[in-house]
């Protein structure tokens, strides 16, 4: 979505340019080319619009670049606390609040307006049609009939074309895709008008202009936010009108296109404003007249090749050839390499970013509710590699029991997510992340988690000969049939061996060391034993963060120093 949100952005853009620049050059152009020339090369452009995708150009004189906002660095200290790692000022952190990408709310903004354009025409048209329906009647002059027939005749249309008076319009038009009729006002022609205005109406269905109108509908359907769009089919309207006049009057002389221009001087009186875009229309109001009437008594002759609408499909391709949409192509940055961590004995991994990994849905990659774990068809992922991408795509969970890999082709668009053996994922590790996975402590009011070690062993297992038990799920610690609220396991270094906390138990333990360090037994605690572990645990973990970011800050500078 956001690829096509970017496209159809870039199109608008220079369609509308295209369109703005024919439409400045059409007096110089209707000196010296027909005006159903002109009319048509218009369809280079509403084609254009309609089909937004256009070739990349590697050396485009003006690029837009995309850029996604990247996965963000999380440092995993020793005792399990996570910090936010320092990025470069170019990488953005996502704020904790919702952060909604602007291709989605620009993709839900244009869905809903083209919806409403779309549904405001259709529902127009349809009340417009049985308007017409009602205080239409078929035309039984026989003089009228004839006219029409003989006329049909002449131009080749063997179709059965309706001809019918309706009173409430003032103008005469064609409407109907399937079945096609040509409505006249309640008006007294004389035959020689009649003529000239069912041959005008006639041009129309031979031309197949109802059809020409529909994908003007669409483009600005499509484009619904772009006024230029809007002049734009204003402009082809007119030029539309011209085309048809243009026709009726050919091989004529000076006074058959004077009293064409009189006949339509005359329609004024019965002028309407009902109408759609879905119909033609003989008479569209003064704004036009001069203009249309100038045309049809124009006798020069003019150019009626295609050299226009080469022109104009070149002005597209090179408007496309000057704004082209490239993304950045760069491999992500190894953020927090193997010399950081050397420094400062860390592991770390990535949270999995919605924006980010949204590019991998349709492969089975989701994100838990709890915005935390990465899943490949419902399964916990504990690995997540996609070498080549732009966005940093990097993830690693220790609970989880899934190593996967990207694959890519060689133009660099996803073609599969592969399950990766264990000495592969050990490989990517050793590249992307710290092999020291320490998760033996958490901080305070967190669940229990990475209850086992590298061996599969849960590290609860040292307690049980002392009563400790953990649930088979790994959501809850008992003693002795008891649950624990409170369990603390503190070594002589005043390091946290273990740490667990459940609001919902109902006893506090500790494990008791000799001066070996051996485990002998636990024991119970009070409130105010728990509080002063729980305090001397939180002033540890403070001092082992002073002065980690101006670390970390200076190692990311050193990274980043040729950006």
């Amino acid at each position: 979505m956001k690829g096509f949100m970017v496209m159809l952005l870039i199109c608008s853009v220079t369609m509308s340019a295209a369109a703005l620049f024919y439409m400045a050059a059409t007096p110089l152009l209707a000196k010296h080319y027909s005006v159903k020339a002109r009319y048509y090369s218009w369809l280079v452009i509403i084609i254009g619009l309609i089909i937004p995708f256009r070739p990349k150009f590697g050396n485009a004189l003006v690029k837009v670049n995309v850029l996604d906002s990247p996965a963000v660095p999380v440092i995993r200290l020793g005792n399990g606390t996570s910090v936010p790692a320092v990025v470069p000022a170019g990488i953005a952190v996502p704020s904790a609040l919702p952060n909604v990408p602007w291709w989605q709310i620009a993709g839900a903004l244009w869905l809903t307006g083209m919806i409403v354009f779309l549904v405001y025409h259709v529902i127009r048209h349809l009340r417009f049609l049985k308007l017409v329906s009602r205080w239409s009647d078929n035309v039984t002059d026989d003089t009228q009939l004839e006219v029409f027939q003989s006329l049909k005749t002449q131009m080749g249309i063997t179709e059965s074309i309706g001809l019918q008076v309706c009173e409430s319009i003032g103008s005469p038009m064609m409407t109907g895709f399937v079945k096609p009729r040509i409505l006249l006002p309640d008006a007294d022609f004389t035959t020689d008008e009649l003529r000239l205005i069912l041959k005008h109406e006639l041009v129309h269905y031979k031309r197949r202009d109802l059809w020409y109108k529909g994908l003007v509908l669409a483009a600005n359907a499509i484009h619904w936010f772009n006024p230029a769009v809007y002049l734009m089919t204003q402009a082809i309207d007119s030029q539309c009108e011209l085309a048809c006049d243009e026709e009726v009057v050919c091989g004529t002389g000076a006074d058959i296109r004077q009293y064409y221009c009189e006949t339509i001087i005359g329609v004024i009186r019965y002028q309407s404003k009902r109408k759609t875009a879905l119909s033609t229309f003989f008479y569209k109001g003064k704004k036009g007249m001069k203009e249309r009437i100038f045309s049809i008594m124009d006798m020069k002759k003019k150019k009626t090749g295609l050299s226009i609408m080469g022109g104009v499909l070149i002005l597209t391709l090179g408007l496309s050839f000057t704004l082209s949409a490239k993304a950045e192509t760069k491999e992500p940055p190894k953020i927090i390499q193997e010399d950081i961590k050397e420094d400062l004995s860390f592991s770390y991994g990535f949270l999995p970013d919605p924006q980010v990994y949204s590019q991998y849905a349709d492969f089975g990659i989701t994100i838990s509710e709890n915005g935390k774990e990465l899943l490949y068809g419902g399964q916990k992922v504990r690995l997540f590699v996609d070498e080549y991408a732009k966005d940093g795509a990097l993830f690693l969970d220790e609970a989880g029991t899934l190593d996967l890999a990207v694959n890519r082709s060689a133009d660099g668009s996803i073609t599969g997510i592969d399950k990766i053996s264990e000495d592969k994922a050990q490989k990517y590790r050793s590249v992307y992340f710290s092999d020291d996975i320490r998760a033996a402590a958490k901080v305070p009011n967190a669940a229990a988690d990475n209850t086992q070690n590298t061996a599969g062993k849960s590290k609860y297992d040292q307690y049980q000969a002392y009563g400790i038990e953990l649930s088979s799920d790994g959501n809850t610690l008992y003693y002795n049939g008891q649950r624990v609220k409170l369990f603390l396991d503190i070594l002589a270094d005043g390091a946290a061996e273990t740490y667990w906390s459940d609001d919902a138990g109902t006893v506090s333990l500790s494990a008791v060391r000799d001066a070996n360090g051996q485990i002998t037994s636990i024991a119970k605690i009070s409130e105010e034993q728990a509080q002063k572990y729980l305090s001397a645990l939180e002033e540890r973990e403070k001092n082992s963060l002073d002065g980690l970011e101006e670390k970390v800050e200076a190692k990311v500078k050193e990274k980043y120093q040729d950006n």
